[in-house]
Order: structure tokens, then sequence, then C-alpha cells
């Protein structure tokens, strides 16, 4: 008998072609509205004056994404290395005001918001200098450096009333919010088990940006890019591949599994994991390195799902971000585009009863109204649906998408997609994770408490 709230496969399959119609026609009106904007067809009071404080590789990329949204105007940029400035100078056609010191880019009237893109070690100070100075802001992910830093931050975003956006752009990829409305409407059945991946091979991927043939104690502030780190002789190396180390960074656990964290929490609606195992270690880029290249942990949470995370930079070996297993469907998702398989569960006795005599085979199915495969009535009706493929249309790229929603926040007053309580809980999760590898113990979150154990 089907149970009221199931869904047939005919009436599936139309739902889907809606879904993917709403894609497309999303897409579409995103597209429509930005060609009928230009620039200057911002009033002033809507323009929003923006500051970069760190255009490297990073910063760079989320600078040439502002570019790209109407009525924003890229008024400063601040960076350690000389040449990164001149890179943001030659970007915006010289428009620009550069500095190696961010305070003078938040002492600006001119600038309503900054995005923040430095080396994780100086995320906490900066985002609260920036606070201070009555600017909104946008920090890339990870959100914190130390589990401990996370608690204050929230607390001074809180007491600001500034809009603060947390840069996991993840949460803003094509699919994001189809995906999120497919788990909720019930048609997976009862998650029990993600499985998230990101694998990459590269020298790039591992981190291991190339130096620029200029680097100097002359055009490099070092003192300033230290801090509060260990202080060292100069050393290009931990200025440009600053992702190698622990002083500055959280590794492969805060850098790319945050993302996956991101999302999960996005998707499935949860906060704060209840348990975490992990296993890491150095196997391929075995030099100056101190970060993992390779991990893998597994997260349990309190609405009974388990989370498998998998990060490496030695195998490129394509696969999607997460894979979402149900009792009733699986979904495959990988930001602009994802896949559904309907896999209802189907029941068959043959391989149980093949040691019994005929005659007992047949009372049993007598029994149990089985047919002759000895499948009950309802693996007779349940029947798998063909795999359901949905792409994102041509509209914004995640990163775009994500700097617009804290662009707008800004001018309406409206809830950013990852606000700093979303941010701080996800690279938690990162930074227990690293504990666990570390320990090599359980790591627990009590929730009663708000604090990690060991």
């Amino acid at each position: 008998m089907q149970k009221e709230d199931s869904l047939t496969r005919r009436e599936f399959l139309g739902k889907a072609a809606l879904l993917g119609s709403s894609l497309t026609l999303a897409a579409g009106t995103a597209k429509k509205s930005s060609a009928q904007l230009n620039n200057a067809a911002v009033p002033p009071p809507s323009r929003i004056g923006a500051g970069f404080i760190g255009v490297g590789v990073r910063g760079t990329e989320l600078l040439q994404a502002s570019q790209k949204i109407y009525g924003i105007d890229i008024v400063a940029a601040c960076d350690l290395y000389k040449g990164h400035l001149e890179r943001a100078l030659e970007l915006t056609g010289g428009k620009l005001v550069t500095s190696g010191k961010y305070e003078e880019v938040l002492a600006r009237k001119d600038i309503d918001a900054v995005v923040l893109a430095l080396p994780d070690h100086w995320h906490k100070k900066a985002l609260l200098d920036s606070l201070a100075a009555g600017k909104h802001v946008y920090i890339e992910k990870p959100l914190t450096h130390k589990l401990e830093e996370g608690d204050e931050m929230v607390q001074a975003v809180e007491k600001s009333k500034k809009i603060v956006q947390v840069g996991s752009q993840t949460l803003s990829s094509g699919c994001a919010l189809q995906a999120r409305d497919l788990i909720r409407s019930g048609r997976l059945g009862q998650i029990t088990m993600i499985e998230a991946k990101m694998l990459r091979y590269s020298s790039l991927s591992a981190c291991y940006y190339p130096i620029p043939p200029d680097a100097s104690p002359e055009n490099i502030d070092w003192k300033r890019f230290l801090g509060e780190a260990p202080q060292r002789e100069f050393d290009p190396k931990r200025f440009f591949q600053w992702r190698l180390f622990w002083d500055y960074s959280g590794g492969l656990t805060t850098d790319l599994f945050v993302h996956m964290i991101s999302i999960t929490h996005y998707l499935m609606g949860v906060e704060e994991p209840e348990s975490i195992t992990g296993f890491s270690d150095i196997y391929y880029w075995k030099n100056y390195r101190e970060v993992p290249d390779q991990i893998t942990a597994l997260v349990s949470y309190p609405q009974g799902f388990v989370l498998k995370l998998t990060t490496t930079v030695n195998n490129g070996h394509p696969e999607p971000m997460l894979v979402i297993y149900g009792t009733e469907g699986t979904l495959e998702y990988d930001g602009p585009k994802m896949k559904y398989y309907c896999e209802p569960r189907q029941e068959s006795f043959s391989y149980a009863t093949n040691s019994w005599p005929t005659k007992t085979v047949e009372q049993f199915k007598q029994i149990l109204n089985l047919n002759d495969r000895q499948q009950p009535y309802a693996s007779q009706q349940a029947s798998a649906g063909e795999a359901l493929s949905f792409k994102a249309g041509e509209g914004d790229d995640s990163d775009v998408a994500h700097l617009r929603n804290f662009y707008d926040a800004i001018r309406t007053g409206s809830k950013v997609i990852e606000d700093i309580g979303f941010g701080a809980n996800a690279v938690r999760v990162g930074h227990m994770i690293n504990m666990a590898c570390k320990t090599g113990k359980v790591v627990h979150w009590n929730r009663k408490a708000q604090k990690v154990e060991v």
C-alpha cells in the first residue's frame, strides 16, 4: 500500500521537470537583470565603497568578482607585497588607492565595506579592527586560525550590528538551494551518511604557489606579515606559501574541509557535531611542508548521520563534492550541478529461503503475500527511476553570487547566507578534526557546556 506522502515516479518526474525549469528561469532572470543595468545607473545612495585588505591569490579573485557587481566602487587595496598592489592597480585602470597598512584603508570615510583575504593568523585582528572602524566585513574562510578565537569574534560582530559575511562561497553555488529543498522534501528518505571529497593533484593545489622573482625584504613587509606569529628570518616560502605552515594556517582541514562542512551544514540544517575522529599525514609532498597532504575524518551529528570527509592533494580523480545517501535515494551534489537517484528499498527473500524445502517456501509466500520472486507488496510497487540531472543556468559564479549577497545585505539590511555564527560553527569542526588527528583520540563537542572535550 502506498504511503500518502510518497511520490509516484510519474509525479516525481513532473515535479523534477518543474524544478529544472525553475533553475533555468532563475538563471535567465538574473542574467537579464544584470544586462539591463550599468554601473552608472546605480544612484549614489545605493553605491558601496569597498576596500580590499589582502590582494594575493584569493584577494585578487574577490576584487575581480566585485568588479562584476553593479554599484560597487573599489576604492582602495592593501597588501604587504608591492607586486600585489601593482596588479590591483592594473586591474582597476590605476583608479585605486594602495597602501601597505590596512589601518589607512579602514580610516577612509568613502569605504563602507572591506573584503578581508589575509593569512588565517591575521583574521581575528583584522576583523576586530574593521568592526571598530565601523565597516561591514566580508571575511574569507576559515573564520578563525585557532579554536578559541571564535567566541570573541562572534560577540564582536553581534555588538557592532554590522553586516558580516564569511566567505565559504560553496553556499552560493548554483544548485545549493535546489539541493536543500530536495533534501527537505523527504524524497531521499532518512539520510544516514554523507561522503564528501576534494581530490586534487598539482603543486598549486598542494599550496606550493610560485614565488615572484622580485620577492625580497625591500618589497615585502615581512615583520608585519608575521604579526603575532613566532618571529623568524625572512623566508619568501612562508610568505607566498603560508598555507603549508601551522603558524599561519590550519592546513587542509580549515582550507578545503571547511567548504564541504559548510555546504553540509547548509543542506542538512545542522550546526554542531557530536564526535569526531580522523587520520592525517604527509604522504607525498615530503619537503618543508608542515601540514598534512591527506586527511580522512568521520564526523557524527546528533541528527543521526555521519559525514565522512576525505581530501588529498596527491590524486585528482574527479568525484562529486558530496554524495548524500538516504533510505529512499541518493543525491550527488557538485555545486553548479547535481544528480538525483530514486532508489526505494526493495526486498526479496529468495536468497535466504533457498535452503528451505519447496513446500515451506510456498507456505511462507502465502503468509506474507509474496510474488514469485519472493518480494513483499511494497517492493513489488517500488521501482528505481532514471537518474535525474540538474544544472544551474548561466547566472553568477559562486564568488560573485556570495559577494552580491553580502553587498545586497548592506543595502537592504537583510541577512547574509553565511553569518558569523555559521562560519564559526563550520570552522570549529575543522579545528576538532585537527585535534583528533594530532592526538589520535575521539574529540567530542559538549553541546550543553559549549566546549570541546578530548
